[in-house]
């Protein structure tokens, strides 16, 4: 039998990449029946299937081309492992080094601990590829005499992270980030706290190397972020139920990666050839990619999904309170200015507010959650971490603005720098403003618009 199928060639690098071939979040079996004989599309810019009238979410992202200088949420840190002590001079450990291995060997675990102290002083001197080689010597003794996944190995697996994020070479510590955290699965159940922190420390570094972009295709850190909650939250439901307090935080991180999601950028990718002819066997995109698809088409939906399975989890508790339970609300009606619902925020604003009612500290909780504009997203979602983003230029930026009830910028002055002074900050102060979403203000349980608000702004570009 002769199908109908679709060639799609690619001018240079044919290797496309996938960084696993796991089925996943709805089946891509039912993907690729959905696609096919129109596969060229999977290749094609994509547009959101989320409303009847589809369009994306602004471009400009809070964090990672304008953060304010006053930010009141918790200024973001990247995640870093805190280095090893140092219990001698270099020079000492060394020669201990030498005096040990002269006994008992160049392959005897004992050397382990002289390893292990000796990379932590070089590393403390500067000395990272020394410290690299100690570590890396010291790591496969521990493999040899306790096992490949021995969880003794994580600390020195840890400060080579340090070490090559320190040398700025991120394409080998982005293997040691894998590596460690394969290591710690193996050890540590679902429901560990460490695991957790395991978790949420890997998350951060994927989506550090997303916003950097550190790989030439950006699609798989999406695809990998969302594997990572999705297991761990499947994983927790089966010890603990589906509806467990547990499952929270990786719903959260779901949340933040559709996020990042919604306003991906798409690739630099070689020019592509697409030819429809009949063969046996039509060519098919990277699985991975696919998968891609799927979740993009579906972002906007899947957002929600997620808020409402926390809400869901919170109600089943009756041990949850009313600010826990008023914070998802608003969380959602996030989720909907995000993406320019205004009418279904504004209501979902109204009903957190009313939520708190006859609370004791439901006043301060309305003033921090609402009596200034807030830029969205509220959550660590586009602040850039360890690894440098792609950008030349900074500068800061005081404005003054009005923001609507729906959430958007208006009436716009840039107070500094002057416009003589630096133009191109002048103009990218205009653009992000006008692009930026915020949480509008409420008085008395109403969505108000919020004037003459004056903000000093830090932009990348």
């Amino acid at each position: 039998m002769v199908e109908m199928g679709v060639s799609v060639r690619r001018f240079g690098n044919t290797n496309s990449p996938s960084r696993r071939g796991v089925m996943g979040r709805g089946g891509c079996c039912a993907l690729l029946l959905a696609l096919g004989g129109n596969l060229a599309m999977a290749q094609a810019p994509i547009v959101p299937t989320h409303s009847v009238s589809p369009e994306f979410p602004p471009a400009t992202t809070y964090g990672s081309t304008m953060y304010r200088n006053d930010d009141p949420r918790s200024h973001y840190q990247s995640k870093r492992f805190m280095p090893l002590d140092v219990t001698a001079p270099t020079e000492v450990l060394l020669q201990q080094l030498w005096l040990t291995e002269n006994q008992v060997g160049a392959y005897s675990p004992e050397l382990v601990p002289e390893l292990r102290g000796l990379g932590a002083a070089l590393f403390a001197d500067g000395q990272y590829k020394d410290a690299i080689d100690s570590y890396r010597r010291a790591i496969h003794l521990l493999r040899v005499n306790e096992g490949l996944n021995t969880l003794s190995q994580t600390g020195m697996v840890e400060q080579l992270v340090e070490a090559y994020v320190e040398l700025g070479d991120f394409v080998a510590a982005d293997d040691q980030q894998l590596y460690l955290h394969r290591v710690r699965k193996q050890h540590l159940a679902p429901d560990d706290p460490e695991m957790l922190e395991a978790v949420e420390q890997l998350a951060d570094w994927h989506r550090n190397a997303y916003l950097s972009q550190l790989d030439k295709y950006r699609y798989p850190r999406i695809v990998d972020l969302f594997d990572l909650y999705d297991e761990m939250a499947d994983a927790v439901g089966e010890i603990h139920g589906d509806n467990s307090r547990k499952k929270l935080p990786y719903l959260m991180g779901k949340l933040k990666t559709e996020y990042l999601l919604s306003v991906y950028p798409g690739e630099s990718e070689e020019p592509l050839q697409v030819e429809a002819e009949q063969r046996q066997n039509a060519d098919l995109p990277d699985l991975t990619k696919l998968r891609f698809i799927g979740f993009r088409n579906d972002n906007y939906r899947h957002g929600l999904a997620s808020l409402r399975e926390m809400l869901g989890i919170l109600a089943s508790d009756p041990n949850t309170t009313r600010q826990e339970m008023a914070d998802v609300i608003v969380m959602k009606g996030d989720w909907y200015q995000w993406h320019r619902r205004y009418a279904q925020a504004i209501r979902l604003y109204r009903e957190a507010w009313n939520h708190v009612e006859g609370q004791p500290d439901a006043e301060q909780w309305r003033a921090a959650t609402f009596s200034n504009p807030l830029e969205l997203p509220s959550e660590t979602v586009f602040q850039p971490g360890r690894m440098p983003l792609r950008l030349y230029h900074g500068a800061e930026v005081q404005a003054r603005f009005a923001v609507t009830r729906h959430g958007e910028a208006h009436d716009i002055e840039i107070l500094s720098p002057d416009r003589s002074d630096n133009q191109p900050a002048v103009t990218r102060g205009y653009k992000y403003l006008r692009d930026m979403r915020f949480r509008p203000r409420l008085k008395d349980g109403v969505v108000v618009t919020a004037a003459a608000i004056e903000r000093t702004y830090n932009i990348r570009y």
